[in-house]
C-alpha cells in the first residue's frame, strides 16, 4: 500500500498504475456519503456511530475455510504504536510464519507513512503486500503476515506465546468489515465489495448484522464504551431488523429477476 504522494507513477506498470489510482480514491474517500440521519445520537470514545453497522447483513462469523482470508489481501494501515509492537515481537513472528513467507521484518512494511487522524499516533503505514495463491478467495496477492492456511502470523504467534490473539495485531485488521473513517464508526462497504463471500454481494449466508457479528471485536475496540452501543442497539433493536430485513428482501428480488 505505497503512499501516492511519493510514488512516481511514470515508473510503474499499467497494472501497477491502475493499482495505485485505486489506492489514491481510498485514501481521498470521506464520509460525506453518510446521510446524516444514519448518523446515531449518541457516541462512542469520541467516534460517531454509522446506523449501518447496525443494519447492514453480513456472515454469521469469520470462517477461513470458506473466505480465503480474502480482506487481507491488500495489507492494512498500522498506527505508529502498532508498527513499533509488531517490530517489538519480530522474532515470535518470523517464528510463526511459514515457507511462503518472507521473514525479514526490513519487508514487512511499505515504508511510506501518511497522515491520517482515525491512527491514535495521527500517522499510519502499510503492511507490504506479496504475490500468493489467495485460493478460494480469488486473490493473486495477500499481506505479508498471511500465511499459506489464510491465517495471520500476528495472531499466530501472540497465542503461542500465551497471550490474547490480538494483542500484537492491528486495529483495523481486527474491526474488519468495521472501521473508523474521519471520526465516525461505519461499514467498510469500499473494501468488502472485493470480498466473494462475506461482501454485500458475496455467497455467504447474511443472517446477522454486521454488529451483531461483530461485538467481540467492538468490546476489545471500545472497551467500557461498548456497553453503551450495545444499549443504544437493544432500544432500537426491532427498527434496526426491520431494516436489514426490508434490504435483504429486495436484494433477493433483484437477484431473482436478473
Amino acid at each position: 500500500m505505497p503512499n501516492a504522494e511519493s510514488t512516481n507513477s511514470q515508473q510503474l506498470s499499467a497494472d501497477e498504475a491502475e493499482k495505485l489510482k485505486h489506492l489514491e480514491e481510498e485514501l481521498t474517500t470521506t464520509r460525506d456519503d453518510i446521510p446524516q440521519e444514519r448518523l446515531a445520537p449518541i457516541t462512542v470514545k469520541g467516534l460517531k456511530v454509522d446506523e449501518l453497522i447496525f443494519t447492514q447483513g453480513f456472515v454469521h462469523y469469520c470462517d477461513i475455510d470458506k473466505c480465503g482470508g480474502g480482506c487481507c489481501h491488500s495489507g492494512v494501515y498500522a498506527d505508529t504504536k502498532e508498527y513499533e509492537t509488531i517490530l517489538s515481537h519480530k522474532s515470535e513472528i518470523a517464528k510463526a510464519m511459514d515457507a511462503t513467507q518472507d521473514t525479514d521484518p526490513a519487508t514487512w512494511f511499505d515504508g511510506e507513512w501518511i497522515d491520517d487522524t482515525d491512527f491514535p499516533s495521527g500517522r499510519a503505514t502499510g503492511t507490504d503486500v506479496h504475490a500468493r495463491d489467495g485460493g478460494i478467495s480469488g486473490f493473486t496477492e495477500g499481506c505479508v503476515f498471511l500465511d499459506k492456511r489464510h491465517f495471520c502470523s500476528i495472531q499466530v504467534a501472540a497465542a503461542a506465546e500465551g497471550l490474547h490473539r490480538w494483542a500484537w495485531k492491528p486495529i483495523y485488521c481486527i474491526l474488519f468489515p468495521i472501521t473508523v473513517v474521519e471520526g465516525t464508526i461505519t461499514y467498510d462497504d469500499s473494501h468488502s465489495a472485493d470480498l466473494n463471500y462475506c461482501g454485500p454481494e458475496g455467497s455467504g449466508t447474511y443472517v446477522h448484522s454486521v454488529y451483531e457479528s461483530m461485538r467481540e471485536e467492538l468490546k476489545h475496540f471500545l472497551g467500557d464504551e461498548f456497553e453503551k452501543l450495545e444499549s443504544y442497539y437493544q432500544v432500537n433493536r426491532e427498527r434496526f431488523e426491520k431494516t436489514r430485513l426490508d434490504a435483504g428482501q429486495r436484494a433477493s428480488v433483484v437477484q431473482i429477476k436478473i
